[in-house]
């Protein structure tokens, strides 16, 4: 990657040459102070319009700068709470420019740039954006900011773990959302293994968070392919705008019924950033925090009837949902037994430990090279610990994840060169633990014919009754057969359990821990020719990614068969343009258009139009058509995981074409069951059918996987009403062509892997695209209303749903995983009295259908009420903060599988050198 490297910062060069660099000086000094008050403020920033040069006031409220430029010059004033002020500097030494701010009492004020690249008014964008701001982030009901998303219009919250919820916007996701991108200061945070966000475990800490917007919907017009059903663009403080000294210390307790006590939780972070002379800035960050995780404990509900929320834990062939080792359902050959399952472990026993830990780092060095050319170079950590649902359970242990990014911008271009690294630490799959645990300590079925399985069968036909096993009954021969299972807690299921969670899954031994050394490698560029083309506003931008997998045959099909695993490389790239154009100074159009190319399919264009009709100044009406597309994931491509529902097989020519399955060569799993439940086998050496009937079989003629493509229609309103109510309206339509799902397939003929025979019969899990077209649509309505005395109140509301057309294959889930109606209710007053605020809001949503790899289950329907009161405390520059979640108590779960969350109450104490 050193020719990668070294060809990016070729482009930077060649970009500054055509940088224009003044010689005259502009000097500028000051005051700035509140309107109302008449108080200094400290730490306003101020900004050059059009330059990246600036400075921030002092403790005392003064200010002092120089610009490499002649006048005349716009400053631009900004603070929290505070309407940003512009003032003209139009005489070269101004060593009394005073300024007062007013406090920020409209509505619509706020600048977004994640719709257009560009700086735009949130009023004037022209898809639907949400903007979660520095003073929203302050004042969030939540121990954890990120938490603020789950009160967004539009957006949808799995919790798969405390420290790990999952965002969605406008449905088909699981907690493994592959059809949404998280960039945290340009850098696309998803794992390269797991290609899709980690929550806020790898991002930002709360006191270097400033700011985050949220885009549902297609933007794979601006951002690529998996920019497909949404974007979150999160942005840390600058360390020239926000500088000094910050620390937070935050504590506090969780409290589930499922857990039935109180556990501590604790929450450290520490910041620190400083300038010189306006030319070069550091900051550091650290946080760190640590709780018992949210425990996942139904052991009754079953994943192989679904459709059933009866206790059905007494029968033979039950598979709990958090229970491990149990997923396998082995038939005895005993027509009067049928199909039984081992004995599964509980989540709370197979687990080394259930803490939910996050710990983040980042330093960055900022180089203002000239007044309008600024350089960075980010360094960034994350790490810890948590829960991972996808199509089994994972415990993440230790996992890292770290960056390196270069980057050259300015207020019309930016280029930027990033690293993204991780390593899975000492992690592993719980069904994997179970079920090799279950084999450790007495095998299914032994060569010569002892074990489990045998027991089992023998206790039921009353072979043992002599021992006082009485025959026919399940639950005594279950018992019989378990007698020398380890009990939890004991040295020897403690012995048992580390032997195996160390040996690595598709070893030998096989365990439950698997290896992820993988990386991506990421340049983009984007520049705008605001101060070259005046008739429209034009910029273009590409990028160039390379996957660099790695798993030591683990998870990925990484080599020959002679187990000589290589890293996997996939390249792809991407260029795309833009130009605006608006018409009397009312009515402005956009028209963007995308290629992308990804070495193992077709190239795909993606364009969109939109347009947005202001009038009396605060009234937006907008539509736009929208296209987009995602390749299959690099698991979709290359992954080869043996799993409880069939061996998860990705679904490229490249790596499927030798199982033999694709294209004819499997038969639907519902038939093949249907032929085996007859009495039917299958020729182990040939796969002919055997016994049984054979015309019970059908073909799954299952072509090799294609990227998936939507196309989106959306309409809106967003204005202002009496300078006092703010509403915001959504209505989208979308469609849905070569929809990626899964089908679970047996295999027709024998096929190997690694050197291991594989069967006919064999199960796997196949990535499919749906022949049919698949719809969805929704509405969004937000409202924001001041109210006298600083009270705001806000409200939002969301329909969604979706439609598959024409018959739906009988193994194809479409995961929507979203309710059909949800709002949310918050009430806020952050001057309740001088120095006393609160926040609560209250949401809900109502009973909807989940389904994935993992199982299908409704999943109650519940609401949520958080609140917290903050008091800020001048005299020590600190605020403090009281507040709970879920105050009006009973668990709740997101999803199948998904732990009971419970309470949490904390005080948390922020220190900021300019109480900012």
């Amino acid at each position: 990657m050193h020719n990668f490297f070294k060809s990016s910062w070729l482009s930077a060069a060649i970009l500054l040459l055509i940088t224009s660099v003044g010689f005259a000086q502009t000097n500028i000094s000051g005051k700035v102070t509140d309107q109302t008050s008449g108080e200094t403020i400290a730490g306003v920033n101020i900004l050059v319009k059009g330059r990246v040069i600036g400075t921030i006031t002092d403790t005392k409220g003064t200010y002092s700068l120089t610009v490499n430029d002649a006048p005349p010059l716009t400053l631009i004033f900004s603070f929290i709470g505070f309407a940003s002020k512009e003032v003209q500097v139009t005489e070269t030494n101004n060593s009394n420019l005073d300024v007062q701010l007013e406090e920020q009492t409209i509505l619509g004020q706020e600048i977004v740039v994640s719709a257009s690249r560009v700086e735009e008014s949130i009023l004037q964008s022209p898809v639907t954006i949400e903007k979660v701001d520095l003073l929203s982030i302050q004042q969030t009901p939540a121990p954890e900011f990120y938490e603020a998303l789950a009160n967004i219009k539009g957006v949808q919250v799995s919790s798969g773990s405390l420290n790990f919820p999952s965002i969605n916007t406008r449905g088909f996701a699981t907690i493994a959302n592959v059809r949404f991108v998280q960039l945290v200061d340009g850098m696309d945070v998803s794992a390269p293994l797991l290609n899709f966000p980690t929550g806020n475990i790898i991002g930002i800490g709360e006191l270097d968070a400033e700011s985050m917007e949220l885009v549902p919907g297609a933007a794979s017009a601006l951002y690529g392919p998996n920019a497909f059903n949404g974007i979150l663009i999160m942005k840390s403080k600058s360390p020239f705008e926000f500088q000094g000294l910050s620390a937070q210390v935050k504590g506090g307790i969780t409290r589930s019924d499922a857990q039935d006590e109180s556990n501590p939780f604790i929450h450290y972070g520490i910041r620190y950033a400083k300038a010189f002379n306006n030319k070069f800035a550091f900051k550091v960050n650290f946080s760190y925090l640590k709780a018992q995780d949210w425990l996942g404990n139904d052991y009754n509900t079953s994943r192989v009837l679904p459709e059933s929320e009866t206790d059905l834990s007494g029968t033979q062939n039950f598979d709990g949902l958090n229970l491990y080792g149990d997923e396998t359902q082995i038939s005895t050959g005993v027509p009067s037994i049928g199909i039984i399952t081992r004995t599964g472990f509980k989540e709370e026993d197979i687990l080394d430990n259930q803490d939910a830990k996050s710990l983040k780092g980042d330093i960055a060095l900022h180089y203002r090279i000239t007044d309008k050319v600024e350089a960075i170079y980010n360094y960034r950590y994350g790490g810890g610990s948590s829960i991972y649902q996808g199509a089994e359970k994972y415990a993440l242990r230790d996992f890292t994840q770290q960056f390196h990014k270069l980057e050259l911008r300015a207020d019309n271009f930016f280029l930027r060169t990033y690293l993204n690294q991780t390593d899975a630490g000492d992690s592993y799959n719980l069904s994997a633990l179970g079920a090799y645990m279950n084999e450790e300590y007495n095998p299914s079925l032994r060569a010569d014919g002892s074990g489990w399985v045998p027991e089992y069968v023998l206790a039921m036909q009353g072979y043992f009754a002599a021992l006082g096993v009485p025959g026919g009954n399940p639950n005594a021969a279950r018992a019989f057969a378990d007698r020398n299972r380890p009990a939890p807690g004991t040295p020897a299921y403690t012995a048992l359990a580390d032997k195996v969670q160390k040996q690595f899954f598709q070893g030998t031994p096989p365990g439950a821990s698997f290896i992820d050394d993988s990386k991506v490698y990421m340049a983009e560029f984007n520049y705008n020719f605001m101060n070259q083309i005046d008739f429209a506003e034009i910029q273009v931008g590409g990028n160039y990614r390379q996957y660099d997998l790695f798993s030591n045959g683990t998870i990925f099909n990484e080599g020959p068969e002679d187990k000589d695993f290589q890293r996997i490389k996939i390249n792809e790239y991407g260029v795309y343009t833009q130009i605006s154009k608006t018409f009397a100074e009312a009515l402005k159009l956009t028209g963007s258009l995308r290629y992308d190319k990804n070495e193992n399919f077709e190239g795909q264009i993606t364009p969109r139009l939109s347009a947005v009709y202001t009038f009396q100044r605060t009234h937006n009406i907008r539509g736009s058509y929208q296209t987009g597309f995602r390749n299959p994931d690099t698991q979709a491509q290359f992954i080869y995981f043996p799993s409880s529902g069939g061996t998860l097989l990705g679904s490229t020519e490249a790596n499927a074409s030798r199982y033999g399955v694709h294209n004819g060569g499997s038969w639907t799993q519902a038939s093949y069951n249907a032929f085996r439940a007859g009495g039917g086998t299958l020729d182990p050496a040939t796969g002919d059918p055997m016994n049984g009937d054979p015309a019970l079989l059908v073909t799954a003629n299952i072509p090799y996987v294609q990227p998936e493509k939507l196309t989106s229609f959306e309409i809106g309103y967003k204005g202002i009403f009496s300078q006092q109510v703010l509403l915001d309206v959504n209505y989208y339509y979308s469609m849905y062509t070569d929809f990626i799902g899964g089908d679970i397939v047996a295999s027709k003929e024998i096929a190997t892997h690694q050197g291991n025979t594989l069967r006919p019969g064999t199960l796997f899990s196949l990535y499919s695209n749906s022949p049919q077209d698949i719809s969805s649509q929704g509405i969004g309505v937000g409202i924001t209303y001041n109210l006298p005395r600083y009270y705001t109140l806000s409200a939002n509301y969301n329909y969604a749903t979706f439609d598959i057309k024409g018959e739906v294959p009988a193994n194809f889930t479409s995961n929507f995983n979203t309710p059909e109606n949800k709002f949310n209710v918050g009430l806020s007053n952050r001057k309740l009295l001088q120095n006393l605020g609160f926040s609560v809001n209250f949401r809900w949503q109502e009973s909807f259908v989940w389904e994935s790899s993992y199982g299908r289950w409704n999943v109650p329907e519940f609401g949520v009420f958080d609140a917290q009161f903050s008091y800020k405390i001048p005299s020590i520059k600190t605020m403090m903060k009281i507040g709970g979640t879920n105050l009006f108590g009973g668990d709740y779960r997101t999803n199948l599988g998904a732990p009971f969350v419970g309470q949490q109450y904390y005080i948390s104490l922020t220190f900021d050198e300019f109480f900012k």
